[in-house]
This record gives C-alpha cells, structure tokens and sequence, in this order.
C-alpha cells in the first residue's frame, strides 16, 4: 500500500512561489507552471507501508514505514494517515531515524494526546517525558519489561493508549521486544472453556490506595474490537475476580497461575507472536490498547559482551478506562 502526504520542502518552496507578486508579466505562465509542478509533486511525495509475512512481521499486525524522515515536521495530512495507520495495524516501525532528539520523540508522542510520565528519571535521559531503559545502569534504567506479559499502565484508571519506542543503540546479539495481538488472544480465548473468560476481571493496587478493577476482555475505544488488559508479573497482579453472575468470586491462587499460564501461552502462539530484532534508529510507534509485549531476556545481557542497548520509551496518557 502506498499513502499520498505532502512534502513540506515542496509545500515551503511553493508558498515562495506564491508569494513572488513581483514576476513581469511576461513571466506569469512559467509562474504557474511552477504552482502547478510544485503542486503536483507534493501530491506525488509518498511514504509507504510493508505488511505481512513478505515484511519480516506477522500477517495479523505491524508494518513498516517508509519514505518519512521524523526528525522533520509532517504536514497534518500525513500525520493523520500515520495516526489512521497505526490504528489499522497496531504497530508501526520506522527504520533508520537516526538519534532523534528527546524533545522531537515528544513531539511525535504528543500527535495521540498528552504526553504521560510515571518511570523513573534516569539522568541520562534526554528530556524529562523520555524514559531511558539500558542494559548498562550507568546509561538507563535496567531490567525494564522483564516482569511478564502486559500491556503498560495497568495500574492507572486509564491505561497508556499509544507508547513510541526508539533505540539509539542496539546490541550485537538478541535485545529484542515480543508482541502479540490482543484481538486475536481474546477471540480465541473465548472457544476455551477453561473460563468463563468473559467475566474475569483483572485487579492491581500496585500504583493506587484502592483496587482497581479492569475487565481481562474489553473493547478497544478507537477500533471496536475485542482487547486485553493485564499484566502477568506478580507484582502488578493483586488477584483475579470472576464477575458479572449471581455473585463475585475471587480465583484461588491455584486458577491465577492458570489463567497467567494460558495468557503467556496464547501470547507466545507461533501463529501470531512477533520477535522483533531492532536495530540503530529504529523508532516505533505502538498501539498499547491492541498489542501486548514482552521484553525478551537478551534486553540485559551484558553490555560488555553482547553490546550496549539504549532505548527512549514515552507514553501517552489514556482517555477512557476500559469497559467491556
């Protein structure tokens, strides 16, 4: 697929154009021929998006993006194509971006809606709303994502609705990131009789003073489809409630382990489980409401072995909290 975006070298070099009220007027037809080639090449400046197993993803989701340099300004047009995009197929990767400055990945973040920081400030970070992750303690913060399967911000009312990814250094060997399509776990899980798992709710207190409830199956607010909200490391789990029946039932300790056991085994389905080897300059732009991830042990292998790795993460806040 191809999308049409207007280039804003062209655009700036038509408005000169545009503005030049001085011509003689034996020169009014060159000018515009030039408003109208400029015109045209504009809409003949183009990004496009590989998809499917031919791309190195999954024929369920992700796609990469090319022809667009984001350490420069977008026109609206094209901005709100990516935004439609990322919405269609849930993760979009941009490869060769260079070192994008903090305050440039903020402002790409800032597109989806506020900018929402609740990590700890490493001192390295390029700007306060980047979060700095590492293998190396000295240049981020280290053994980040590591805890289990999840979509960020389950311990908010209102979990993250986009996070963007960007490596200004990747390892020799592994330090990759795992995804997997929440859509598709939830309609599979709902032909397992294990649970009723339309009724589960998934419960943390980890951030709050009070328990917040998610429903384990929901809908996703932009696209309508069924989602997931949980996170399998333990710390971040309080308990799992069956809802919605003639009464509330807490799942024993023994039911728990076996819902975290089926959500990591639908997660790691070979049929839709990406595992995604970045590379230097690599920025992504996730849809945390649709995807799933996990970061995969070789993220902290020895920096002095296997190579730095040095990622800037943002989040962006959420704008509803997830209802069935």
């Amino acid at each position: 697929r191809v999308k049409a975006s207007c280039s804003v070298a062209s655009n700036e070099v038509r408005a000169s154009v545009e503005r030049n009220e001085g011509l003689p007027r034996g020169r009014e037809r060159l000018k515009g021929f030039l408003k109208l080639f400029y015109t045209c090449f504009a809409l003949l400046v183009m990004y496009s998006l590989r998809s499917g197993l031919g791309s190195g993803l999954t024929k369920q989701f992700g796609a990469l993006v090319e022809g667009v340099d984001l350490s420069r300004n977008l026109s609206d047009a094209t901005v709100n194509a990516l935004k439609r995009d990322l919405y269609e197929h849930r993760l979009l990767i941009f490869r060769g971006q260079g070192e994008i400055k903090g305050s440039r990945q903020v402002e790409i973040s800032e597109w989806f809606g506020e900018v929402e920081s609740t990590f700890s400030k490493h001192p390295r970070s390029p700007h306060p709303d980047i979060f700095r992750v590492s293998n190396d303690a000295a240049q981020g913060c280290t053994s980040v994502g590591r805890s289990g399967w999840h979509i960020d911000g389950t311990f908010m009312e209102r979990p993250f609705k986009v996070q963007t990814m960007h490596f200004w250094a990747c390892p020799k060997e592994g330090g990759s990131t795992l995804f997997a399509p929440l859509r598709e776990i939830a309609e599979s899980l709902r032909k397992d009789a294990s649970f009723e798992w339309d009724r589960l709710h998934f419960v943390t207190n980890r951030r709050t003073d009070y328990a917040l409830v998610h429903p384990l199956i929901c809908v996703h607010p932009v696209t309508g489809d069924a989602t997931m909200v949980f996170h399998l490391g333990r710390h971040f789990m309080d308990a799992i409630v069956e809802a919605g029946g003639t009464e509330n039932r807490v799942l024993s300790e023994e039911e728990v382990q076996r819902v975290c056991t089926i959500l990591k085994d639908k997660c790691e389905e070979t049929e839709w489980c990406l595992d995604f080897r970045w590379q230097p300059g690599d920025f992504a732009i996730v849809d945390n409401r649709a995807l799933a991830h996990y970061a995969h042990s070789s993220t902290q292998a020895d920096p002095r072995r296997a190579g730095l790795r040095i990622l800037h993460r943002t989040t962006v806040a959420g704008d509803c909290r997830p209802v069935k």
